[in-house]
């Protein structure tokens, strides 16, 4: 038996045969409306997984050139910290009196690094 996964068609073939086998149990009556229905929830998983995948792809593409042009930037010496219009960071002014001083800590931190 040759099994064609690179089409829909064959993976849907498979599963199908694959399934009777599994329902061949149950009897006739409840046989083919239980395959219709597990097909369908299978359609939508199949689905639901796919525009979860698609949307990861496009926030790391996102990622990727931003941090890629962060990258060109620094090659080119371009001062950064006034180039705020792509930051995720808040500004200063954002930041309250309480988390200043954490702030400093965390700087010195990476000044040390």
């Amino acid at each position: 038996m040759s099994i064609d996964f690179d089409n829909q068609a064959g993976r849907e073939n498979y599963l199908n045969e694959k399934l009777d086998n599994l329902l061949s149990g149950i009897n006739a009556t409840y046989g083919q409306v239980l395959l219709e229905e597990l097909m369908i929830r299978l359609q939508r998983t199949i689905t639901d997984f796919n525009e979860e995948v698609q949307s990861i792809m496009d926030d790391l593409k996102v990622s990727s050139e931003r941090r890629s042009h962060l990258i060109h930037d620094l090659m080119e010496g371009k001062d950064l910290s006034s180039d705020k219009t792509d930051s995720d960071e808040p500004d200063e002014s954002d930041v309250s009196s309480d988390d200043a001083p954490e702030m400093s800590e965390w700087e010195k931190r990476l000044e040390g690094k």
